[in-house]
């Protein structure tokens, strides 16, 4: 996790948790991997990593395309051009907060299916993931719901317990990933 800043140790962190969510549908009775295969770890990591890239990359662009111009028009002289600047900031959030919704409820939904098929164009059968949401979508939204919980205690264990967020960090990964993995094993219909 302490790599994660440098990017790297991200890629061995997803394709972790890719395994531990594969551990949990199988009913295995102590889920958490080893580290003992940091190869695989890093392979899998990489496409979960890439799948996360491809769905927040143009959610990022569209941002950086309304929040430059509005940046830029604060920043001039005029009231005019900071009202408008204004305008289009306070526009921007109205737009990312939906979106942001949508694509935090949807993200999870889809490196479930990647890490599942171990493929990284199942995490693009939007169909395939729209019924798997929509037919187990108490117990989804119930995962969704603990994966906020645990990363709001992440400052939390920072603050208390002096362990570390990058400690609690991964805890609250684990926890998540653990989640959506019982959203699939108890699943009457996974696709």
């Amino acid at each position: 996790m302490l790599a994660s800043i440098f990017i790297i140790g991200a890629f061995f962190v997803y394709g972790y948790l890719a395994k531990l969510v594969r551990n949990v549908i199988a009913g295995e009775p102590y889920p958490l991997p080893e580290w003992d295969d940091l190869g695989e770890f890093f392979s899998e990591g990489l496409r979960m990593f890439g799948v996360a890239l491809v769905y927040t990359l143009p959610f990022i662009v569209l941002m950086f395309f309304f929040i430059v111009p509005s940046i830029v028009a604060e920043s001039v002289d005029s009231d005019a051009m900071r009202n408008i600047g204004g305008g289009m900031a306070a526009c921007v959030w109205c737009i990312a907060f939906p979106l942001g919704l949508a694509m935090a409820l949807w993200l999870p939904g889809a490196l479930m299916f990647a890490a599942v098929e171990r493929r990284f164009g199942a995490a693009f059968e939007f169909g395939q993931i729209a019924a798997f949401i929509k037919a187990n979508i108490g117990n989804y939204l119930l995962a969704f719901v603990v994966w906020l919980v645990v990363r709001m205690i992440v400052p939390f264990g920072m603050i208390l317990l002096c362990v570390g967020i990058f400690f609690t960090g991964f805890w609250s990964l684990v926890v998540a990933a653990y989640s959506f993995g019982q959203v699939w094993r108890m699943a009457p219909t996974r696709r």
